[in-house]
This record gives C-alpha cells, sequence and structure tokens, in this order.
C-alpha cells in the first residue's frame, strides 16, 4: 500500500505541475490516441468480405474523381497522423539525448562539451547506454511510418483500353437494317499492313453470323444504344479520350440509309462467292452498316517519358497512314475534313481482293460527318493495404510502450533546457571552468578541437595552472555570426541535398510531362519507368517512400538550427535585464518550458510546414495502379493482384506529379531556406559570451559570488515542492555538491535561481578570489547574478575573468 501510496504521488505530481515529463505525459497520451485510432480502423478493415491481415480492403469503389479526392484526403490525414507522432518521438529523442550533470561532468573532465537544449547528435556518445538504446528504438520504429504509412492506402485507377468501332450511317442508330460483317465484307483484322496499321482486332467470319457470339450481341446493342449516345463533331472524335465505343456516321454513300452488296462487289458467276454471301449479305438489300471491329489502344512507355508510343489497333479503319501516335497528338493526326480512304490503304500495302470479287472503287473514299461517342464512368477504387497498416500500428505501440517507460523510469535527471543547466551549475558550480568567466564558443571549440598534450613542468613556461583575466571587447553580431561553422556546413549539406534531389525529381517529373501542370490531381500525369520485378514489392514501397525518410532529415536539421538560433537568442536577453530561466520544473518565479522546445510562434508554424510538405512529397512521388490494359506493363509489377485487388494485367509501378514537384519546390524554399536565413540575419540586443546552448559556457557563466545579506527562504511546505526539493538533491548528489557545502549556503543558491537573475559583471566569488594574488582581486567577474549582486553591462577595453 505505501508503494501505491508513492507512485500515485508521484504520478499527481508529474501530471499536475509543468515539467518535461508531463510534456511526455501528453505526447505518449497523443500517440497512444493515434495508435488506438488507426487499430480500430484496421479492425473494421479486415472484418470487410475478402479482405484479412495479408490481403487488402477496398475503402470506396466508383467515380474516379470522388477516387482521387479521397485518395489526397486520406493522405492529408496520415501525414498529420506520422507528424504528430513523429514530433512526439522527436521531444523523446531530445530527451533523451538532454545529458545530465554527471554526464556533463565526465565530458568536462575531458574539456568537452555537450549541448544543452537542441537536438544533437553528437551527445549521444555522452550519455548513458540506456538512454542510447532507448533514443535507438525511437527512431528505428520511425522508418516504418517514413517508408510504409503513406503506401498503406493507395488509389487504383483505371484506363480502358478495349473498344469497338462501326463506321455506318445515321439510319444504323435509328434502326435500320445491317447485315455484318457490313457492306464493305471485311470482318475485324482482315486487313494489317506491313507498317503495323490496323483494321481491328481480328474476328472470324463466321462469329458475325452466330447470334449467340459476343461480337455479334456487342453489335446489336450498339445499332440500339447509339442514338443516345454523345454527338461529336470530327475534331473532337479524335481529341476527346473519356470515350468509349465510337460509331463514325458516313455521309458519302450511293444512298443515304447505306450500301447494296451488289453496287459495292461484283461477285465473279464462275465463283462459289455468291453462295457464301447471299445468305448473310443479301446482294441488293441496304444494309447501314459499313464495317464493325473491336480495337485496342495500348502505351509503352519510354525511359524519358516524352517519348511514350500508342499504338491504335483500327488506325488503319479509320482512314489514318500512322502505326502509332504520341499520347495528347492523336487530334493532329486528322485532317478537316476527315475523310476514310478504307480500301485504298488497304491497296496501297499490296493487299488483294479475292479473285472472285471486284471492289467498285466509287466507295473508295467516305466522308466522316460526325460520331456517336459512348461516354464511360469508369470505376476507380481506394483500397488500404492491412499488412502495411498494420506494421506501423506496431510501431506506433512501441513508441507509446516505450514512451511510458522512459517517462516514468528514466532515473537520471536531464538538462533539457539552457535554465535546467544554469540552475543545475549555480547550485553546484563546476570546478573545471572556474575563473572563466569569458569563455565563448569560439574558446569552446578551441578547447575541444585544439592540440592537446599531457601536463608536464617540461611544456612551455607560457602555460600555467592560474587563472587569468582577458579584456573585454564589445561586440554585437548577428546570430549567423554566432553560430558554428561547422553547423552552417553540415546543415547547408543537407539542404542542398535535399534541394538538388527535389530539383532533379522536378526537371525529370517536368520534362516527362513536356512540363503539363493541368489536371494534375489524378494521379495520372507521368509514370517513372523503372524495372520492377514481382519479388521486388518491398523495394518498390522503399523507392516510392524514400523521399519522406529524406524530407525528415531535412526537417530534423531545420529544427534542430531553428532551436539553436532561439536558444541563443533567449540566453542574450540575460544580458539586457533581469529574467527568470525557463526550465522544466519551475518554482518560485521560473516559467515553464515551451511544450514545443521551440516558442509557439515558431512551433506551431514549423509542424504545419512539416505536414504540408509530407503531404506534398506522398503526392510527388508513389505507388501507380492502373486497371484496364492501357498501360504496357513491361517494367511494373504484374504479379500482385492480391496485394492491390486489381485484375490480370493490371499495372502497379512508381508514379510522380509535376504540379506537386513545383508546389515542394516553393513551398520549401520559401519556408525552409528563407526564415532561418531572416532570422540568423537579426542582430543581438546584449553584449555578451555567445553559446547558450554549449554546456561549457553556460558553466563557465553560472559561478554565482558569495553575498552574506541573502536569506535563504524556505519553500512552502507542500508535497510538490518537498519533490521539487528532492529533485534539487538528487541532482547536487549527482555531483557530490550538496554533500560538501552546508544547509544555508545550498539553500541560498537555490533560492536563487528561483528569482530573476542577469548576466553581467558582478564580483568574484570567493573561490577564484583566495585563488589570485592580492593586485588582481579587484578584477570583476563575468556571470549570473541576482539584483543583490547590482550586475552591470561589462565595459569594453575592461578585465574580466
Amino acid at each position: 500500500m505505501a508503494h501505491n501510496s508513492r507512485a500515485c504521488t508521484r504520478l499527481s505530481m508529474l501530471v499536475s505541475k509543468n515539467g518535461w515529463r508531463r510534456t511526455a505525459i501528453i505526447n505518449t497520451a497523443l500517440a497512444a490516441t493515434c495508435g488506438f485510432a488507426l487499430l480500430i480502423c484496421f479492425a473494421i478493415s479486415i472484418s470487410q468480405p475478402g479482405a484479412s491481415i495479408l490481403h487488402p480492403s477496398t475503402i470506396f469503389a466508383g467515380n474516379c474523381t470522388t477516387s482521387a479526392r479521397l485518395n489526397l484526403f486520406l493522405h492529408f490525414l496520415i501525414n498529420v497522423i506520422s507528424t504528430a507522432i513523429l514530433a512526439s518521438s522527436n521531444f523523446f529523442m531530445q530527451i533523451l539525448n538532454a545529458p545530465s550533470r554527471r554526464e556533463i561532468d565526465n565530458a568536462h573532465s575531458w574539456l568537452r562539451s555537450l549541448d544543452i537544449g537542441i537536438p544533437s547528435i553528437r551527445n549521444l556518445t555522452h550519455v548513458s547506454k540506456l538512454k542510447f538504446a532507448s533514443w535507438l528504438i525511437f527512431i528505428t520504429t520511425s522508418l516504418p511510418i517514413h517508408l510504409l504509412f503513406n503506401s498503406s492506402v493507395f488509389e487504383t485507377t483505371y484506363t480502358g483500353s478495349r473498344w469497338y468501332l462501326a463506321l455506318a450511317t445515321s439510319a444504323f442508330t435509328q434502326g435500320a437494317t445491317f447485315f455484318p460483317p457490313g457492306a464493305s465484307l471485311s470482318p475485324a483484322g482482315s486487313f494489317t499492313s506491313n507498317s503495323g496499321l490496323g483494321y481491328g482486332d481480328h474476328i472470324p467470319l463466321d462469329e458475325y453470323w452466330n447470334t449467340s457470339s459476343a461480337v455479334r450481341q456487342k453489335l446489336a446493342s450498339v445499332a440500339e444504344e447509339s442514338h443516345s449516345w454523345t454527338l461529336l463533331d470530327s475534331a473532337q472524335c479524335f481529341s476527346e479520350t473519356k470515350y468509349g465505343d465510337v460509331v463514325l456516321i458516313l455521309n458519302a454513300t450511293a444512298s443515304e440509309d447505306g450500301w447494296a452488296r451488289s453496287d459495292v462487289f461484283t461477285l465473279n458467276p464462275s465463283s462459289n462467292l455468291s453462295t457464301l454471301w447471299d445468305i448473310h449479305v443479301p446482294p441488293n438489300a441496304i444494309n447501314s452498316l459499313w464495317f464493325f471491329a473491336p480495337c485496342n489502344v495500348s502505351r509503352e512507355r519510354s525511359s524519358s517519358g516524352r517519348d511514350d508510343r500508342c499504338a491504335n489497333s483500327c488506325l488503319g479503319a479509320m482512314g489514318l497512314d500512322n502505326d502509332t501516335f504520341r499520347p495528347g497528338e492523336f487530334a493532329s493526326l486528322s485532317n478537316d475534313p476527315w475523310v476514310i480512304s478504307f480500301f485504298p490503304a488497304v491497296r496501297n500495302h499490296q493487299f488483294t481482293f479475292d479473285n472472285g470479287l471486284k471492289f467498285n472503287d466509287k466507295f473508295d473514299f467516305f466522308r466522316v460527318d460526325h460520331c456517336l461517342a459512348q461516354r464511360i464512368e469508369p470505376t476507380c477504387k481506394v483500397g488500404l493495404s492491412n499488412t502495411l497498416l498494420l506494421v506501423v500500428i506496431l510501431s506506433i505501440m512501441i513508441k507509446v510502450i516505450h514512451g511510458g517507460v522512459v517517462t516514468w523510469k528514466l532515473q537520471s535527471t536531464s538538462l533539457v533546457t539552457p535554465g535546467d543547466a544554469i540552475e543545475s551549475f549555480i547550485l553546484c558550480p563546476d570546478p573545471t571552468t572556474q575563473g572563466l568567466g569569458t569563455l565563448d564558443i569560439k574558446d569552446a571549440q578551441q578547447l575541444e578541437l585544439g592540440v592537446r598534450k599531457d601536463w608536464s613542468n617540461t611544456l612551455d613556461r607560457s602555460f600555467t595552472t592560474k587563472v587569468k583575466y582577458r579584456k573585454w571587447k564589445k561586440y554585437l553580431p548577428r546570430l549567423w555570426n554566432i553560430i558554428p561553422y561547422s553547423t552552417w556546413v553540415e546543415k547547408s549539406f543537407i539542404f542542398l541535398a535535399g534541394f538538388v534531389l527535389l530539383s532533379v525529381g522536378f526537371a525529370v517529373s517536368s520534362g516527362s510531362t513536356r512540363n503539363n501542370y493541368a489536371d494534375t490531381l489524378d494521379h495520372s500525369n507521368g509514370v517513372l519507368t523503372i524495372d520492377i520485378a514481382p519479388q521486388e514489392y518491398i523495394a518498390t514501397l522503399l523507392i516510392a517512400n524514400s523521399p519522406q525518410l529524406i524530407l525528415s532529415l531535412c526537417y530534423f536539421s531545420y529544427n534542430s538550427l531553428l532551436t539553436q538560433l532561439n536558444v541563443e537568442k533567449e540566453w542574450n536577453t540575460f544580458s539586457v535585464a533581469y529574467q527568470p530561466l525557463r526550465v522544466s520544473y519551475p518554482a518560485g518565479q521560473q516559467v515553464s518550458s515551451y511544450r514545443l522546445q521551440l516558442p509557439y510562434k515558431h512551433g506551431v508554424p514549423l509542424i504545419l510546414i512539416s505536414i504540408t510538405l509530407h503531404w506534398f512529397v506522398s503526392n510527388a512521388v508513389f505507388l501507380f495502379v492502373n486497371e484496364g490494359g492501357y498501360w504496357d506493363t513491361r517494367g511494373g509489377i504484374t504479379e500482385l493482384n492480391d496485394q492491390f485487388l486489381v485484375a490480370d494485367g493490371s499495372l502497379v509501378t512508381i508514379e510522380h506529379s509535376p504540379l506537386f514537384f513545383l508546389l515542394l519546390f516553393i513551398t520549401g524554399f520559401l519556408f525552409i531556406l528563407v526564415p532561418p536565413l531572416c532570422f540568423a540575419s537579426l542582430r543581438v540586443k546584449g553584449d555578451m559570451v555567445a553559446g547558450g546552448w554549449n554546456s561549457l559556457v553556460i558553466s563557465a557563466a553560472c559561478h554565482v559570488p558569495d553575498s552574506e545579506h541573502i536569506q535563504g527562504t524556505q519553500p512552502p511546505a507542500s508535497e510538490y515542492h518537498s519533490f521539487l526539493g528532492e529533485y534539487a538533491r538528487r541532482e547536487s548528489a549527482e555531483t557530490s555538491c550538496y554533500l560538501e557545502d552546508d544547509e544555508a549556503n545550498y539553500q541560498k543558491r537555490l533560492d536563487l535561481t528561483r528569482r530573476k537573475l542577469r548576466w553581467g559583471a558582478i564580483p568574484l566569488p570567493k573561490r577564484i578570489r583566495e585563488s589570485l594574488d592580492h593586485g588582481d582581486q579587484d578584477i570583476l567577474h563575468l556571470g549570473f547574478g541576482g539584483e543583490e549582486h547590482d550586475v552591470s553591462e561589462p565595459i569594453d577595453g575592461q578585465y574580466y575573468m
């Protein structure tokens, strides 16, 4: 019972008061909410007919415009959820690479500094193995969210390839008599030129005469329904692509209603052709149908995307002398007026009729008056991969569980903010930096990067263990001059690499689609030619989603840089006026740390920008699933029907959108490159040592002078302040500071940290003053102090230590 009581008391204190643990609880709860919401979606999904963990579910099937919009919305929702979860992970990762006081002291003993208050990879080599392992768990479980989450929802588009062509008079559509295969006596596929010109897919002649055959039933339905189809002029017949079956209405005939076989062909009496044809196509009856054939259109992809070719198996029947054409250029093949040379086109390619037939040249040419086209409503689908969603849910749940473990069990007190570090170093001054009040970020880097030698009496006599004072030089630099050169090189390299990859993607996408940004929201603008074997499904997912990982790396660097600039700006304000410390567990006049590790005016827009950019990336490069047989399936996945619920012959590959590449480029430039440069161009207002994120700089500024008239005040007797006292004592015990000092002096320093502080010129601390020669004891010290220390701005040319 006592143990449970203490646990409940600790939990209530963590939740009720500000601190990183409270923020951790909020982040864990947020991730848990997202995980359980996705788990509910997963349970509903696998309960659908035909669905299972290994087989996807269909979320929507219907109108393609609605499908495209739903797909965009779901991917936006996915990126909102993933950004929230990754922001939560980023918080825990920053907590875990935030060092404890003991870890800082160990680094300082080797004159190595650690980063405070900013995301830092280099801290990981100095933190405990438990922190490092926990950090790895958070970053590893982020990979499935980056690489799989967006592909868990996919759209299946439909582009039909098979359609029927009829050449007929207008009477054909009004119920007039017709005799298949038509007055041309030419079944589909009868003629195929050497250059590939086609007259439809081959249909045996007896199929036209079999009333139960598929082609005969299709012909009957076209004759019955075509009068209600959309009327298009000849130019529109070439340019429109939203239609299926087509009837070309011909008007250059001997009769308005059609053709008599005896007018078009003369049969040799000595042959038996009359016996064959008279039964099915009477010699003197008017036939309203000239030709009927099933056609096929397919698109063969090129390596560049600019030289794709479309093949149409009915080009010859339509009087066109082209074997293939480029997408979007079909309309340019027509003439005005559109004249079909049906049999001359055949004869030009050395085709000869049967010896028993003689053709009447009067019917060499027909003019197309207009056409009737069947409007089609293809069915598009939005699917959900239950396998990928389950992997994402498991990753989120691991984060949730481990976040709870870190929040509850992390024993060492991490110095998350510079305020935490200032409080710790004032409570327990670090002897390593004693008397180094003028130490700034450049000095800290020289200590770390400079050549080191073992101390011995044989060294140059200019080396000494005594503290030396230095002349102060007033300097109000811009923020970009304070950030180390190595940091700018690192961040610039990452940003530059990201923009180079983005520029390449934008150039390839724009080039392959001829810079056509119209109609780009339906995910059908260009296909990357990547040879994909069926067994390489996972590799395809990784390729399609790798830009998400690259963007997250850029975001991490951007967040780190922006946090570093904010930390330095806030650090510098201590030289202008008395300010309260921003700490994890505020007491007295202290204020709480930011929940997002950044001011809301920067943190919230940064998250919104991240959501937007990730959404743009998910629409710039993505999996392309297409049914209907229009796309050539070479170089794509064609044997994953179960994974995508598509028919045989469908194409699964990687597609790109030039519009979203353009939006990504513009947004990235305006909101990723410009803001940090504008922020970094600001000049600091106070004359102060630079490097507010560096532990050596912070430590050197926290040697507070003793003040006899300071009266320590006992905190109010409450359970929470008792907890804070234990927090401070535990932090002190890590360095044995509390054990070496008496209660009164420790309480004075604790009271000082809870009031407003200022950095500047203050009296020398007792320990430093005692180590100096008598003539140097009037030198002032640079560091933090309270109002009782009469902190003043350092004077240019004056000596300080």
